[in-house]
């Protein structure tokens, strides 16, 4: 079975004309689902679950000042993943890539181990190269843009300088000239990257109560998570997941006693507990 994806490759993005049109239209559908999404979440989740249940809130609301920067840096990033879709549809259509549109019988196996395999390495990757971020002689230079949100919201998901912005962009486009990936992969892995960055800088809490005693959501990273990496910079550096923070011993102590309190619901005073 193959995919019918060749119109994708009937122009020669390389060309300057057709690269500076390709790359509009990635810019604009980029920044475009980050405007959208952002504020889709803060209004439905932040808002709404917040005005639901309280405690789930990490912090106040943020100021306007605050979410015009976070969009003009997001703006500026949007350009910098723009490059690096376009230079992942040259890749492909030069056939140095390893993206492919055929699916076959081995690929009920190989999607899905791909997927969870590249969020492996990326999560490796995000984590070191974030570690690195925080060297007292590199954070001053570029990362610090990213935690001038001291309190984050959703729209604080792609705030970054264009130097972190094109550090984090390079990691697809290296990927698929190595890890044989299907295009629906490549797909999924956008989707989780924009999804989860809103999740976990909106500012409020969704996943359950017990999530500590699940063997899946132990190891996923979520608001609380990072928003204590925000606060205190020296731990917490998760990308999706926690398992190399637990590993090296980065999670911050205190993560737990603070995920419970803003997942169970306190009894006002004069109430029974």
């Amino acid at each position: 079975m193959d995919f019918n994806l060749d119109w994708l490759l009937s122009t020669d993005y390389a060309q300057p004309k057709n690269f500076v049109v390709i790359l509009t239209i990635l810019l604009a559908g980029i920044f475009l689902r980050y405007l959208a999404l952002a504020w889709i979440y803060h209004e439905l989740v932040y808002k709404k679950l917040g005005e639901a249940m309280p405690y789930r809130r990490l912090h106040e609301q943020i100021r306007l000042p605050q979410v015009r920067t976070e969009i003009w840096y997001s703006f500026l990033g949007a350009i910098i993943f723009a490059f690096a879709g376009s230079l992942i549809l040259i890749f492909w259509q030069r056939g140095i890539s390893q993206l492919y549109t055929q699916l076959t019988w081995w690929d009920l196996l190989w999607i899905p181990a791909s997927y969870f395999l590249s969020l492996f390495i990326h999560e490796t990757y995000y984590y070191w190269l974030h570690r690195w971020m925080h060297q007292p002689k590199v954070i001053r230079h570029f990362h610090h843009i990213h935690h001038n949100s001291l309190y984050t919201s959703s729209f604080t998901s792609f705030s970054f300088h264009p130097i972190e912005g094109g550090l984090q962009a390079i990691f697809l486009p290296v990927l698929i000239l190595v890890l044989p990936m299907h295009f629906l992969v490549m797909i999924a892995l956008l989707i989780t990257m924009s999804v989860t960055a809103v999740i976990n800088h909106a500012g409020v809490e969704v996943y359950p109560s017990d999530a500590l005693r699940s063997p899946f959501f132990r190891w996923m990273v979520g608001a609380t998570h990072h928003d204590q990496h925000h606060l205190k910079y020296r731990c917490n550096y998760g990308l999706y997941f926690t398992f190399w923070d637990v590993w090296m011993k980065t999670e911050d102590a205190g993560f737990e006693k603070r995920f419970e309190a803003h997942t169970v619901s306190q009894p006002k005073k004069g109430e029974l507990a």
